[in-house]
């Protein structure tokens, strides 16, 4: 197949899993022997090394820019429509895709959609989040004349959990012809699953995502200084704007400010901080559409304490693979460390069915299943071209 590929943000310019999921998945299907091309955004990450990639055009330009929406006056807006326009549909008559696999569009001109409908390209779109009811807000072209997110009329729609399945359906009212909910995974190349292990306690708390108020980081230094003095804090991943400042002025206030720690890590160094963490806290606040952080350390057999919203309830279960807590809830966070501090027998049971769900959530099975997609997708636009 010939593919060509849609996405606000693609590796190494990248802020979170959505895009990075994309990109393993479009590995797989390099390595399986299709034809990928990839058309993103101009965006370049400060402090990220770039990387030039035949086959990767950063080209488009979005209503985004370092962490802030961009409010184009009509004109400028017009501009931005009329070259994204322009470069799609040079990338459509250069490549001939057999299939569009549409991923991230939050901040998007969205109009590229109806674009690639309308030539009557087959198109997979796969949903890791909810920018078709986000994504008109900040595309300005759309908000600026009410538009909603163009229907994907035959597009095929996966959906990265049944949460952000339904959260976007009763918003937008879409009956898709033909749909699937696929999960996500974790790359085992980058998160090899790990034998469960009887290691002793030493109060060393993990947390991993964009640093930014609804992951709830917030709550976990506030469990923090409820904890013995030997506890610290790791939190690991970029700023997403000023929330860093935010958490330290925090930790400074709670009097543990010597006992946390901010900052990104190497996606090839993660494993090993999940791996020498105690527990890793999974404390997001708002309904987050899969969550691959817990995955992550489950492959790592490390225990994890959740909070689980939207997606993420779909594969942690309460006292088998995970400790449960409230949102925003400081003393059960704490509460839960002190009772895997105290059980041995229980963290091993939790890293055992942790690992078992982290084998069954990978990129390879997510991959496959996108692939039988694609190629049906394809292969109706041949079976139509033969009639």
């Amino acid at each position: 197949m010939r593919v060509l590929t849609l996405t606000n943000l693609y590796p190494p310019h990248a802020l979170g899993g959505y895009e990075m999921s994309c990109a393993d998945v479009m590995r797989r299907f390099t390595a399986a022997g299709h034809d990928v091309h990839v058309l993103t955004t101009q965006t370049r990450l400060p402090g990220v090394a770039d990387v030039v990639e035949r086959r990767v055009q950063r080209e488009l330009r979005w209503y985004w820019d370092d962490h802030r929406i961009v409010e184009p006056g009509r004109l400028a807006a017009r501009r931005i429509e009329r070259h994204n326009a322009g470069v799609l549909a040079t990338a459509l008559r250069d490549i001939e895709p057999d299939v569009v696999s549409v991923w991230a569009m939050g901040g998007m001109s969205l109009s590229l959609l109806a674009q690639v409908r309308d030539g009557g390209v087959p198109a997979v779109w796969m949903v890791c989040d909810e920018w078709p009811v986000y994504g008109p807000r900040l595309d300005a072209w759309s908000a600026r004349h009410g538009l909603p997110a163009p229907d994907p009329g035959d597009a095929t729609l996966c959906w990265v959990s049944d949460y952000v399945r339904t959260r976007v359906l009763d918003v937008t009212a879409w009956q898709p012809h033909r749909e699937t909910v696929t999960g996500s995974g974790i790359d085992v190349s980058d998160f090899p699953l790990r034998e469960p292990n009887a290691r002793p306690w030493q109060w060393r708390l993990l947390c991993v995502g964009r640093v930014e108020p609804r992951k709830g980081f917030t709550a976990a230094v506030e469990a923090l200084a409820q904890l013995p003095g030997e506890a610290t804090l790791r939190i690991a991943g970029p700023d997403d704007g000023s929330h860093t400042a935010e958490i330290r002025r925090l930790a400074e206030d709670l009097g543990v400010s010597d006992r946390v720690t901010i900052g990104a890590v190497p996606r090839d160094q993660l494993a090993t901080v999940y791996a020498d963490a105690d527990v890793v806290l999974f404390t997001s606040s708002w309904n987050e559409p899969f969550g691959l952080v817990p995955i992550e350390a489950m492959a790592c057999a490390t225990p994890v304490v959740a909070a689980p919203t939207g997606g993420a309830t779909e594969f942690l279960v309460p006292d088998d693979n995970c400790l449960a807590v409230p949102p925003r809830d400081s003393a059960a966070i704490a509460a839960a460390c002190r009772r895997l501090a105290e059980d041995a027998e229980l963290r091993l049971r939790l890293v055992t069915a942790g690992l078992a769900t982290a084998a069954e959530r990978t990129t390879d099975r997510l991959a496959e299943v996108l692939e039988r997609a694609h190629r049906e997708a394809a292969g109706r636009r041949r079976t139509a071209q033969s009639r």
